[in-house]
């Protein structure tokens, strides 16, 4: 436990440090080798852009570190007022039209929270002509966990990230009563990841593999400070490790550690399942097992917080609020 908490300690103090010797990431020598705009969640007032570009210049990312301003000033205005944020994104589609105008070759990359993470996609979907951008990061985004990423995965040339969280009470809670930022929904994709239409073709399918990675959070990344809640991903030492990589074209190195996470979930199930299997008393030949026909068990759904693998897809209740019907929805996991 002392190691644990030391551990812990020495993050939080990275966190706080990181970023202390503040640069001037607008200096016009940083728009010659990139650019990145930073997105706020609704309400803009945690400060969540300054982590942000804070744990980039501390990861090695030299480019300009621009904050797009979009927020109205109150949560719920910013989460419901989809016409107004949709004018906004077209502003910031304009400025990015602009810079790669401007500076041909160079690398663009937009990284939002939350609500943000809305108009981040609509101004992927509203670039001019061909123009494209390297790639954009998706932080606790408040969008329907349906909302159709095609177009938007159109407008990159590296991969659309999408860093989730199901410890996210935010998105579990409050998006589900205030709705997701496009109004389409009340499951939030930084909840439970994005996945195709229902009627997507293959076409789709194919692009969603291709060019959008999920990452889900894990304990692990509380050694870096983020604990599984909304501004977690903000925090400069997990924006450091885990994000600053990723603008710089670097593979996601959660994925191992994930990987690694996930099966020590799993072993620590099967000793945990073994251990009350030995403990139970025997069941009687005539009691039928659980699972059984005929056994009332086997006709409840199971249901899961994390979800259930099946075939590459995950399933998650979205749980009824007030008299609206609950639905199952099938959460796609490119590999």
């Amino acid at each position: 436990m002392r190691s644990i908490a030391g551990l812990l300690f020495m993050a939080t103090a990275a966190a706080a440090t990181v970023g202390c010797a503040q640069a001037n990431y607008t200096a016009p020598d940083r728009y010659e080798r990139g650019l990145v705009v930073c997105l706020s969640g609704a309400g803009g007032m945690t400060g969540e852009c300054d982590r942000i570009r804070d744990g980039l210049n501390a990861g090695g990312v030299d480019r300009a570190l621009e904050v797009f301003a979009w927020s109205q000033g109150g949560v719920l205005e910013d989460q419901a007022s989809v016409e107004l944020n949709r004018r906004k994104a077209a502003e910031l589609a304009r400025r990015i039209d602009t810079y790669l105008s401007e500076h041909r070759g160079r690398p663009v990359h937009l990284v939002g929270l939350s609500a943000g993470t809305g108009l981040v996609v609509w101004a992927m979907e509203a670039l001019a002509g061909d123009d494209k951008i390297t790639g954009a990061i998706l932080l606790s985004s408040s969008l329907d966990t349906k909302y159709d990423l095609t177009r938007a995965l159109g407008r990159v040339t590296d991969h659309l990230y999408a860093f989730t969280s199901v410890a996210d009470t935010i998105l579990s809670l409050g998006v589900t009563m205030a709705g997701t930022v496009d109004r389409g929904g009340t499951l939030a994709g930084g909840l439970v990841g994005f996945s195709p239409p229902d009627t997507a073709p293959e076409q789709t399918r194919t692009l969603y593999k291709e060019r959008l990675t999920q990452i889900a959070w894990w304990p692990g990344d509380m050694l870096l400070g983020h604990m599984g809640d909304h501004l977690g991903p903000t925090n400069p030492a997990f924006v450091r490790a885990r994000i600053a990589p990723l603008v710089l074209g670097k593979k996601p190195e959660t994925a191992s550690g994930q990987a690694a996470g996930a099966e020590a979930v799993k072993a620590g199930r099967r000793r945990a399942h073994a251990v009350v299997a030995a403990a139970s008393p025997p069941r009687s030949s005539s009691e039928p097992a659980a699972g059984a026909a005929g056994d009332p068990k086997s006709r409840i759904p199971r249901r899961s917080r994390g979800g259930i693998e099946d075939e590459g897809k995950s399933r998650f209740i979205d749980w009824k609020v007030g008299s609206s019907p609950g639905r199952t929805i099938e959460v796609f996991n490119p590999r």
